[in-house]
């Protein structure tokens, strides 16, 4: 029985001994991720070696640069992804990507589906991820720090007089953030007041309705067009309407940046933000978020 026996324990210990020290044989080494949300997720937990395909918009961290597109987060490339032979692919559901995630499940192939709106479930989706890739109590970890960082945040701000907010993610048309997203969430946090919550979830205003909600603070991530980015163009666009209170006491901010659109990691970074944009005398040493600049965007991105 030895004789017999001995080479299967070599060829085991073999295998074994080509994983990382970290690596357990039954953990997902193959990953697929077809959302940027996901991708910065698997990044924050130390896992992004693991990455072997990611869709066309994850571009943070700025190592998910070098990994291999497998189409995009609406219209994944079943047939790149089938080449990579993954152990896990990881989606966030479309109306777009539904039928090639179920041709994917049909193939075979192991596919788990986060779908994270508000702060909750963005955490939740932190630990699910982190389980699927066998390391859930890392996921916990990051959690505890992203509520820790957000804690400290809402204490600066606890007493602060609320402040109306518009917060916009499109100019033609008009399209705000509502209710129902932890975008929302994160301006209640921050001791503002949703002018476009009762609107629904990703409302298209008219410009008649943002005159008369009279926000007090606009937060604009569109940046204007290619020819106009950054804080000027989304102060350039808003002064036509002089009368808002947010235009005359020069409280627009144009910020085109990932972190408040994409429910990910990084939401500690979008409190941090938000809240400097609605209580900018709560940080006086903080620096001017309003001078970055960004290029132009879609919806797509931001999953």
């Amino acid at each position: 029985m030895w004789r017999l026996a001995r080479p299967l324990a070599v060829l085991l210990a073999a295998a074994l001994c080509v994983l990382p020290a970290n690596l357990h044989a039954d953990e997902p080494r193959r990953i697929i991720s077809l959302a940027p949300s996901v991708t910065e997720t698997i990044f924050a937990l130390g896992l992004g070696d693991r990455l072997v395909g990611v869709s066309i918009y994850c571009d943070y961290p700025p190592a998910a640069a070098t990994i291999d597109r497998v189409g995009t987060f609406l219209t994944p490339n079943i047939e790149r992804i089938v080449a990579k032979h993954p152990d896990l692919v990881i989606a966030v559901p479309s109306p777009g990507n539904q039928n090639p995630v179920q041709a994917l499940e049909r193939l075979g192939l192991r596919v788990v589906v986060v779908d994270p709106h508000t702060l909750v479930e963005i955490k939740d989706s932190i630990v699910t991820i982190g389980r699927e890739l066998g390391h859930e109590a890392s996921a916990h970890v990051l959690v505890a720090e992203i509520d820790r960082r957000m804690e400290a945040v809402r204490a600066q701000v606890t007493d602060a007089p609320e402040r109306k907010v518009l917060m916009v993610v499109g100019q033609t048309p008009l399209i705000a953030v509502g209710s129902g997203m932890f975008q929302d969430e994160l301006i209640r946090m921050a001791r503002g007041v949703n002018v476009a919550a009762a609107a629904g979830a990703w409302p298209h205003l008219s410009l008649e309705f943002a005159i008369a909600a009279a926000p007090e603070v606009i937060i604009d991530t569109t940046m204007g067009n290619e020819e106009r980015a950054g804080a000027s163009a989304a102060m350039a666009f808003w002064s036509a309407f002089p009368t808002i209170p947010a235009v005359k006491d020069r409280r627009v901010y144009g910020y085109k940046a990932y972190q408040l659109l994409r429910p990910g990691p990084r939401i500690a970074d979008a409190f941090e933000a938000i809240a400097h944009f609605i209580h900018p005398e709560r940080f006086p040493t903080a620096s001017e978020h309003q001078t970055l600049n960004f290029g132009p965007w879609t919806l797509d991105e931001c999953t």
